[in-house]
């Protein structure tokens, strides 16, 4: 035991020495964090608001341009006003620095009334994945202002000669909507609370085929594995020695992006925060074994650069960590499942954030368990000191 452990440190600081390493474990991370969860904040639509900026010259007190004002905030639109006289938004921005633009004509109300067409014009540019939706709600505003004014047409002219909304905005609902929970509720994280998990499981994988692979080839290239093996070492000390330093790595990869996703990205990890820690723990533990393995039979530092980041970014995409997998088609969601990740981020979404307990992620963690033997299984059958190039 004394000397797995002495391997394993060793190996852990000589892996900790590597500015690259560093790097790639301590600032990269943030980065993907940062980017990914920015990029992917519009694939749920779940109640943000969208910024909407309004472009109109007329009277700011038209009661048409209010009532479409009134309807758009209440679809969830933070609007932007801005005109000849207010060309700047807070002093700071224009009305070309927003992704959704919307012109008004002047004079709608009287436009309104003469029975003429009110033309309205809106355009948006690098819109997110609820582009549709958001113009679905824009349009379902414009038109409510209409049925308002068909009503006060119909059953109110004194007011539609004035252009009194309040009066229909004061009637009484004739329908309303009773809703209540009809089955297990699945808010699709997007943003940080896709990205920061899912880059997680992305980095670990990634940095233990990388850089605890290569160390190992670098071992077996350089000759000190052959010496390790002729020292008063056991074949099994050196390979669960090797095997506990990568794993180690992956540890401190996990510790750090889980602190960070809390502090920096205001991630709560649920409840069941200790089992999200176990769950990646164990898929620590099976990237520490494939690294081993993939050290083991590497001739060439190509394979090494190349196979394992092609094989992370691969698995990363299918499995489910740069989008929600619950947003892709159907056969995408069935096949994550046949991968680890897809296991692995099935599971994180259950327990964070669609309400799961221990028991319905049971599965994923014995699937794990079971890949991480097969993969420490592998490490000794195929582990090789001798390097043939």
């Amino acid at each position: 035991m004394n000397n797995i452990k002495f391997i394993a440190i060793k190996d852990f600081i000589y892996l900790l020495k590597d500015k690259t390493v560093l790097i790639w474990m301590f600032i990269m991370p943030l980065v993907f964090f940062a980017f990914i969860g920015t990029t992917t904040g519009g694939f749920s639509s779940g109640g943000q608001n969208v910024t909407l900026a309004i472009w109109y010259d007329g009277d700011e007190n038209d009661p048409v341009a209010q009532q479409i004002y009134q309807r758009l905030a209440a679809e969830d639109f933070a609007l932007r006003y801005f005109s000849e006289a207010n060309p700047l938004y807070k002093e700071k921005y224009e009305f070309k620095d927003y992704g959704r633009q919307l012109w008004l004509p002047t004079d709608m109300g009287s436009t309104l009334k003469s029975g003429e067409q009110v033309t309205i014009e809106y355009r948006f540019k690098d819109d997110d994945m609820g582009a549709q939706l958001n113009e679905f709600k824009l349009q379902k505003a414009v038109y409510q202002t209409l049925g308002d004014y068909l009503v006060l047409k119909m059953h109110h002219n004194q007011a539609a000669k004035a252009l009194d909304f309040s009066v229909v905005n004061n009637l009484p609902d004739l329908i309303t909507l009773d809703v209540s929970q009809g089955g297990e509720q699945h808010e699709i994280p997007n943003g940080f609370k896709q990205a920061v998990p899912g880059i997680l499981v992305m980095f670990i994988m990634m940095i233990s085929l990388t850089s605890g692979a290569f160390s190992l080839f670098l071992e077996r290239k350089t000759g000190v594995l052959r010496r390790l093996a002729a020292a008063p070492i056991s074949r099994k000390e050196l390979i669960l020695g090797k095997w506990l330093g990568k794993l180690m790595l992956a540890t401190v990869q996990l510790i750090y992006g889980m602190i960070m996703g809390m502090l920096l990205f205001k991630i709560h990890w649920g409840e069941h925060w200790l089992m999200v820690f176990i769950l990646l723990f164990a898929w620590s533990a099976v990237c520490a074994g494939f690294a081993v393995l993939m050290g083991s039979l590497a001739t060439n530092e190509g394979q090494i650069n190349g196979i394992p980041v092609l094989v992370s970014m691969l698995l990363a995409a299918l499995g489910g960590c740069w989008w929600p997998i619950e947003i892709t088609p159907e056969w995408m969601q069935q096949l994550a499942m046949f991968l680890p990740t897809g296991w692995v981020m099935d599971a994180l979404h259950k327990l964070m954030y669609f309400g799961g307990d221990l028991s319905s992620v049971v599965n994923h963690q014995l699937a794990l368990y079971a890949l991480a033997v097969i993969s420490l299984y592998f490490a000794f059958t195929k582990f090789n000191p001798d390097f043939k190039g």
